[in-house]
């Protein structure tokens, strides 16, 4: 699956480097299953006959072929703006880089690792983030805790099979990785 997973990253890493789609979708309304849906659409299309089941068991995606399968979670994170819903004032930021956003996808990788494995069950971890490109305040940005991320010692381990160049929207850094828990 590890080669499967390859292609279905490296098509929809580069559907996020697309001007064509930030144009017509900014960045800052994407979320996590708008990137799931690239990445599903990356894997339909090199290969078909894999199915796929979106929110399948609390699980963001999983995928069966044969006798082969795979868990895969997907985390999207941005400094997201926060608005007023009523009259639209900016309103400052949701959340953001912290040692609770670590602590939580920790956790992610925790409840996907405990998951009991069958053979040919692999589980992944897709991790994708954006910086902003003006913010100058070095401790407040994702690729801090998440470049050279490495699991503490909790049973689990994290692999990671791939990587994207960091590579610039409109108004931010973004990089995306891919993991293989064991």
């Amino acid at each position: 699956m590890d080669r499967v997973m390859r292609t279905a990253f490296r098509d929809a890493a580069r559907c996020l480097r697309s001007d064509v789609e930030v144009e017509l979708m900014p960045l800052d309304r994407w979320n996590e299953s708008v990137f799931r849906y690239c990445f599903c659409r990356s894997l339909h299309t090199a290969y078909p006959q894999i199915q796929q089941f979106v929110e399948c068991g609390r699980i963001d995606l999983v995928l069966r072929h044969q006798r082969r399968s795979a868990f895969v979670e997907f985390k999207f994170y941005q400094h997201a703006r926060q608005f007023d819903p009523y009259d639209g004032r900016l309103r400052g930021y949701k959340g953001g880089p912290s040692r609770k956003n670590m602590r939580e996808f920790q956790m992610c990788v925790h409840h996907l690792h405990e998951r009991p494995t069958i053979d040919g069950l692999s589980k992944y971890v897709v991790l994708v983030y954006a910086d902003p490109k003006d913010d100058s305040r070095p401790n407040c940005r994702f690729s801090r805790y998440y470049d050279d991320y490495h699991h503490p010692r909790d049973g689990a381990l994290l692999r990671r099979i791939e990587c994207s160049a960091p590579f610039e929207a409109p108004d931010a850094v973004v990089r995306a990785q891919l993991y293989r828990v064991v």
